[in-house]
This record gives structure tokens, sequence and C-alpha cells, in this order.
């Protein structure tokens, strides 16, 4: 070996241990650094789509004032149930959909009319 090949051994013995230092810290900085821009790849739009999310809950959660919610449940009640519990739509109801008592009789019973008949066989 020459002599400038010896002195660059020691050299190198000599700051070996500084040298892995070295490369220990720059491995765990690329670590943390290649981490950190993974998180930031996935976690940006992960992040703006959740906070999409959050805001069209938050709209639809929105508190309203009470004529705008009487006007609405009024529409939502016209849409979806006039008609369907057993009464006429008002829209469309006509004077031939009206009950009368006339038409289908009171359905009450005359119960006068039975004891009478009860009353004259109890006598004889």
């Amino acid at each position: 070996m020459s002599q400038a090949k010896v002195d660059r051994y020691k050299e190198e013995k000599k700051n070996r241990e500084k040298n892995l230092k070295k490369k220990r810290a720059q491995k765990y900085i690329g670590v943390i650094v290649l981490a950190l821009l993974i998180g930031a790849c996935i976690g940006y739009p992960l992040g703006k789509k959740l906070y999409k999310i959050n805001a069209e809950r938050r709209a639809a959660n929105e508190t309203i004032a009470a004529n705008y919610y009487d006007a609405w449940l009024q529409n939502y009640w016209n849409a979806n149930y006039t008609g369907t519990l057993g009464f006429p739509n008002t829209e469309e109801a006509t004077s031939s959909d009206a009950y009368t008592d006339t038409e289908e009789g009171s359905g009450v019973d005359d119960a006068s009319d039975n004891t009478d008949v009860d009353s004259s066989n109890d006598t004889e």
C-alpha cells in the first residue's frame, strides 16, 4: 500500500463514528420527510372531502325560522300525506265526495222502537 492509501484509511477509521451518526441522522430525517409527504398527499384530499361532507351536514341541520318551517311542513304534508289518511284531498274534493247523513244513513239505531215491542210482551 502506498502511504496515501494508509493515511486515507486512518482518517476514515478515525471519523467512522461521526460518519455513521451522520448517515443514521440523514436516514431518519429522510424517513420522516417521506412520511410527511405521504401523509400530506393522502391527508389533504381526504381532509378536504371530510370537510365538504361535514359542511353539507351542517347545511342540512341549519336552523330555520318558524315561518319557513311552517311553509315547508305544509308543502311536505300536501305532497306526501294528503288523501292517504282517509281525508279527501282539499284540492280535488268536490261536493259528491263529502259525507252526508242522508246518503248513507245516520248509523244510529232507534232503541225506543225495540223497547216498545219488548214492553208489550212483558205485560201479557
